[in-house]
């Protein structure tokens, strides 16, 4: 989870400063003043539903009603190769935020297990690119759906029509978002 800490109510959105954290709130109960509130109560809850599912925990907790005895950074780089196609190892450390040893390691550890493969990169012999072998896919998918079902777990009695209308301002969220990094 992330440390960052909860609004008090609705009515708090645009509060101004010094409204302080709600009592029994992460803010409060760490007592540190470098942990700044989010006004927006959106935004506090984007920020925390983010953490929670890119946390190592989750990911890990999610893998394992799987079967899938992966640690996280393996699986995260399964899903990014099975999702976005062939990738060099210095791309991975990228999207990783980590060094290339450390992906050099995950990388040793999933070719050992059979799931990729480092090929030469067609477009600079020099370089080579991580494949997902078809084991690799299957427990790529295999992770992806298991994502999806637990989507459909969580909104379990949720009406069909806020269900749509979630996928829907998450999917508007997600373009503004991407139109935003795309004019900076």
């Amino acid at each position: 989870m992330t440390d960052a800490p909860r609004p008090a109510t609705g009515a708090s959105l645009g509060a101004g400063p010094g409204s302080g954290p709600v009592p029994g709130s992460p803010g409060q109960a760490q007592g540190d003043a470098r942990v700044p509130e989010y006004r927006s109560e959106l935004l506090d809850s984007l920020v925390r539903v983010m953490g929670l599912w890119t946390s190592g925990d989750f990911l890990a907790a999610v893998a394992a009603r799987e079967g899938i005895n992966l640690d996280s950074p393996a699986i995260v780089v399964l899903t990014i190769v099975w999702r976005q196609g062939p990738r060099r190892p210095s791309a991975l450390a990228e999207h990783l935020s980590t060094g290339p040893s450390n992906v050099s390691k995950i990388l040793r550890r999933l070719d050992a297990a059979g799931l990729t493969e480092r090929r030469e990169d067609p477009d600079d012999a020099r370089a080579a690119r991580v494949h997902l072998t078809a084991a690799g896919a299957r427990v790529a998918r295999k992770f992806v759906t298991a994502g999806d079902r637990l989507v459909d777990e969580l909104l379990d009695g949720w009406d069909p029509q806020d269900r749509l209308a979630f996928a829907g301002l998450m999917r508007r969220f997600e373009q503004a978002s991407e139109g935003f990094l795309e004019r900076s």
